[in-house]
């Protein structure tokens, strides 16, 4: 089995976002603020910045009721410590919701070799993503006869 993958290389990839969106089942507030965090991200920024948002100094500054941490792959542990020190910063109580899914990513791979006929082929990978929600008030559902 190893021979044969040594046949192939990834030649390109698609449906590769930056972003993640796993649909929430909760209506947003218009002033929710979306954190894509990610493998590389600086944890005290992106606390410091959601912090600033959520409990403005300024007042003409708008204030935000709602944050959400996405993240997928590797950012995951990343966005859960975001959104675990935003709670311990803050002296609210937020209203939490925590989705898990996956982002499907699509790669094609190519033979590395011409001589050889060998079918290109096309992976369909599924990357681990999460997007918690944090509100200031209470969540409401989208539809009324949910639980």
């Amino acid at each position: 089995m190893d021979a044969a993958i040594e046949q192939y290389a990834p030649s390109e990839t698609l449906n590769d976002t930056e972003t993640v969106s796993l649909s929430l089942p909760y209506a947003l507030h218009a002033s929710c603020l979306h954190m894509q965090v990610r493998s590389g991200s600086k944890t005290k920024n992106l606390v410091q910045f959601a912090m600033r948002k959520l409990f403005p100094t300024d007042q003409n500054a708008i204030n935000v009721e709602q944050i959400t941490w996405n993240a997928f792959g590797d950012g995951i542990s990343k966005a859960i410590a975001c959104a675990e020190l935003t709670k311990r910063r803050s002296q609210l109580n937020f209203y939490e919701y925590v989705q898990i899914g996956y982002k499907r990513i699509e790669q094609i791979w190519r033979p590395v070799n011409s001589n050889v006929e060998l079918d290109t082929l096309k992976v369909n990978k599924d990357i681990p993503s999460i997007c918690i929600l944090l509100s200031k008030n209470p969540l409401f559902k989208l539809t009324e006869g949910d639980n």
